[in-house]
């Protein structure tokens, strides 16, 4: 059996002779990457190309090739996912990544990549390599989560500021599509069209899986401790390197420490002060390594109660995880990174990614040789302290069955009726924080998802005052906010979270006033939209059950309430307030492409049906109490929302 592996960027690709067909059998899954998947990489792309790299890594795609009159066509076993969305940001950043999409030749033109008897996906993609304009109509599960993607795809600038030195977008998107065409490298491996796809397909799925960053940075980590000191170390780690559970329930299920005994420890305050918990896990290891074997006879005639009987926890310890983390460890492992540094007088780091873990604690951390078991030992108290305030204070994606919410579960503690043994309880239905979960949940879906650099200043916060109450640290947070992400963004928002770090109550100049009194249309950053949905309910500017119930959720579009093109039916039409705030909405792309170019009064009706029970955009609400809509009611709902967002930062607490 002949299989070949070969490093090809898209460029190469494109440059075969003959030209290279791609097709995604039936049996394939359709497209399934979320919101969070395609950011992942977008921004991965961009920081790369920021940073001067010469080659950026994919990871791998498996073909079988299919004969066929002309040209060469495989079809894609494994990595289809990631290949579909290349194709797609082809689309969308057009430029010198253009010539992927099709394979042109003198007699046709044809797509370079298709879906096997999927027609309505082949027809999406035709259209959108072809430059026509996308129709309005309601999205399928076929392409629904490809058009997402392009949103977020033509978006990728909105949430992020330049780098020092650009002015020109364009340019800088141009250059971009470059560094994707020519240095984006992926290893393409081919197997003959004779395969057995079923033993593939096995090897495929029983694969193993590749030992991830974070654990070989445990693994320098508990080098330089002692024997002694490894085991309770490790367990504290492990712990907080599970994001899709708490804290305590962790604990308990790696160390063989009983619920009951972490209870003791949160309600002493003690589990927060990795000290005491290292004393409790050596005691509990020390305790395994000195029993003494026992006959069956001597078991047999123990008359204590067995310790798998005192716990019924384990009910709730066992039970499939309700939570999952807003991000993931090796970004959690970054923020601490950060506070550590700074708290023992060293550089900060220059960015976060994920990518560049190892490379971001090797030129930070160990370097200083002489102290790596100190700072070792340091570092992972001071991880462990993060994560449980993290999980008591920062808001997680909580399953409520139907949907999937931000949540700071309240905590409880219950006493067994059985045992009388005391356990820790996490709500998936109550807010423990209602303002502060939903100011979090604004800047999760307005800020870059794999950074979230407010959230460096904001832990160390709350590291620093331990005592404060939540009250306190959601005050801070509302401050952070107005003077980081409200303020003339002249540096990396990096260079600025540090600076707030060192001088956490520093006020700068706002400019919302400014910067929503522009003309910028589609252009307006995301951040002004979700920001003021948090202040409008802040504020109560109404006091329905609808406005109560209100969250956040992803969106990616900027609607037109008086649309660009009109109908001639549109009685209600807006011309020197077009492209101004008090004419725009945030909403969700499916959304965007249902109202199109429909008049006020249908948009209007729509958006009433659909909003019964739960508001999805409060400014809409708003806009469309107004039975007729024109250039003075939409000057009139700009100057209105300005003054709410005045009222609020002026009413800001200080220091």
């Amino acid at each position: 059996m002949k299989i070949a592996s070969q490093l090809y960027s898209l460029s190469e690709i494109v440059e075969e002779c003959p030209h290279w067909h791609f097709n995604i059998p039936i049996y394939q899954r359709l497209y399934v990457w979320g919101e969070d998947q395609v950011l992942t990489l977008l921004n991965d792309l961009v920081n790369a190309y920021e940073r001067g790299e010469d080659l950026f890594f994919l990871g791998g795609t498996l073909l079988v090739e299919q004969e066929r009159a002309k040209g060469r066509h495989f079809d894609l076993i494994d990595g289809q996912q990631r290949f579909t969305t290349l194709w797609m940001l082809c689309h969308a950043w057009r430029a010198a990544l253009e010539p992927f999409l099709k394979v042109k030749s003198a007699e046709s033109s044809e797509l370079r990549l298709r879906f096997a008897i999927r027609p309505e996906v082949n027809h999406f993609l035709e259209t959108l390599a072809s430059g026509k304009r996308m129709n309005a109509a309601p999205d399928g599960e076929a392409t629904n989560r490809m058009r997402t993607a392009l949103d977020l795809m033509k978006a990728v600038f909105e949430k992020r500021p330049l780098p020092e030195g650009v002015t020109d977008k364009v340019d800088h998107l141009t250059g971009l599509t470059e560094f994707v065409f020519d240095k984006v490298q992926f290893v393409i491996t081919t197997v003959p069209r004779e395969t057995d796809l079923n033993k593939l397909f096995e090897v495929i799925n029983n694969r193993g899986v590749q030992l991830q960053h974070h654990e070989i940075l445990k693994a320098r980590m508990l080098d330089p401790l002692t024997e002694a000191e490894r085991g309770p170390y490790a367990v504290l780690w492990e712990a907080c390197a599970d994001m899709e559970n708490f804290i305590e329930r962790n604990l308990a299920g790696i160390s063989g420490l009983s619920a009951s005994d972490v209870t003791a420890c949160y309600e002493q305050g003690k589990l927060v002060k990795s000290q005491n918990v290292l004393t409790l896990l050596s005691k509990r290891m020390q305790g395994q390594n000195n029993h003494q074997a026992l006959s069956l006879q001597k078991i047999l005639k123990m008359t204590e109660e067995p310790q798998a009987a005192e716990s019924d926890a384990g009910s709730e310890d066992t039970s499939p995880t309700w939570v999952r983390g807003i991000f993931g460890f090796p970004l959690f492992l970054q923020h601490t990174l950060r506070i550590w540094l700074l708290e023992n007088h060293r550089s900060d780091l220059p960015r976060l990614l994920d990518r560049e873990l190892l490379v971001l604690f090797e030129n930070h951390f160990f370097k200083d040789v002489a102290q790596r078991a100190e700072n070792a030992k340091s570092f992972i108290k001071l991880l462990w302290r993060l994560r449980v305030i993290f999980d008591e204070h920062i808001i997680k994606w909580v399953d409520q069955g139907e949907e999937e919410i931000h949540l700071i579960s309240n905590i409880s503690v219950s006493t067994s009726t059985r045992s009388k043994n005391r356990y820790i309880s996490r709500s998936r239905e109550t807010d423990s924080h209602r303002a502060f979960s939903l100011l979090q949940s604004m800047l999760y879906h307005s800020q870059e998802i794999t950074t979230q650099y407010w959230m460096t200043p904001l832990l160390l916060f709350m590291h620093r005052n331990p005592d404060a109450t939540a009250d306190r640290y959601f005050e801070y947070l509302r401050h952070l906010d107005n003077h980081l992400h409200g303020s003339a963004a002249d540096e990396s928002l990096v260079i600025r979270t540090l600076a707030f770090m060192k001088k956490p109550w520093q006020r700068r100049d706002l400019v919302h006033e400014s910067e929503l009194a522009n003309t910028s249309g589609v252009k307006f950053a995301h951040y002004w939209f979700y920001k003021l949905e948090f202040v409008l309910w802040f504020k109560h500017k109404r006091v329905t059950e609808e406005w109560k119930k209100f969250r956040l959720t992803a969106k990616s579009s900027v609607e037109h309430i008086s649309p660009q093109t009109p109908s001639d039916r549109d009685d209600n039409r807006v011309n020197q307030a077009l492209d101004c705030f008090g004419n725009l909405a945030l909403v969700s792309r499916s959304l965007n492409s249902e109202y199109g170019n429909l008049p006020y009064n249908e948009k209007r009706q729509r958006f009433r049906n659909k909003n019964k029970n739960r508001l999805d955009s409060l400014k809409m609400d708003l806009i469309y109490e107004n039975e007729q809509w024109g250039d003075p009611q939409a000057f009139a709902h700009q100057k209105e929302m300005i003054k709410c967002l005045n009222s609020y930062c002026n009413d800001t607490p200080k220091v």
